[in-house]
């Protein structure tokens, strides 16, 4: 579910934070603010300030000077990116009830990701999360499944940091199954496996199974029923 959309002067921020290398002139009532609008912060004692994103707290320390210590920048960063957050965030997501042990199933194209944690003992138990890439020209948003991933015979623009944010919405899974829709090397869960296997190792080796079908034929039940059935069959 999406708490707060970042856009306007908040995605100046945004970009700031993740800049390489790290800002040395990054205000701190203006990252204050910045949180404030999406997500909540805490002042402590001791010039401490907890910083709240999607359910993840860290504690930072105000400067003496206006600006935010480059290894507070690179915290803050970290932070973010624990909340799914990426220099190409249009939104960030309420934090997830705590899912334990769950398995995951991925259902995955150029268009968005959605993330089902799965108690294989509970139908009906699962939640969802759906993730998006960033694409401020639109080239994705008019793709067609059958297309996945060309744009007027080019592949569309990646935001690979889409691929992170999955990565990291699983990363306490104990299994994972991937579906996604279309074949080769363009199609979006061969780049996801790639990310996985390049970026992600530990995440990769949780991925049991994977399977393509058309997704725009297959309902939320089918595609469910589906992840449970590749998840069970590597149980036994």
């Amino acid at each position: 579910m999406i708490s707060a959309h970042i856009h306007g002067h908040d995605r100046a921020i945004l970009g700031r934070i993740f800049h390489h290398p790290t800002s040395n002139n990054l205000e701190w009532r203006e990252v204050v603010a910045f949180v404030e609008r999406i997500g909540s912060t805490e002042e402590k004692r001791d010039d401490r300030w907890g910083f709240t994103l999607a359910g993840r707290t860290a504690t930072f320390l105000r400067p003496r000077d206006k600006d935010m210590d480059p290894r507070e920048v690179e915290r803050l960063r970290r932070l973010m990116q624990d909340a799914c957050l990426s220099p190409y965030s249009t939104e960030i997501l309420e934090a997830s009830p705590d899912q334990g042990d769950n398995d995951a199933l991925i259902v995955v194209d150029h268009h968005e990701a959605r993330i089902y944690r799965l108690d294989l003992e509970t139908v009906g138990g699962e939640t969802e999360t759906t993730l998006r890439p960033y694409d401020p020209k639109g080239y994705i948003h008019h793709l067609s499944h059958k297309e996945d991933g060309n744009y007027r015979g080019q592949r569309a623009p990646e935001d690979l940091a889409y691929y992170d944010r999955i990565a990291a919405a699983v990363t306490n899974a104990p299994r994972i199954a991937i579906v996604g829709h279309g074949t080769g090397k363009a199609s979006a869960m061969s780049v996801l496996s790639e990310r996985l296997r390049e970026h992600h190792h530990e995440t990769q080796g949780r991925v049991v199974a994977t399977a393509t079908i058309d997704l725009s034929a297959a309902t939320d039940g089918q595609l469910l029923a589906l992840g449970r059935e590749m998840l069970t069959r590597d149980a036994k």
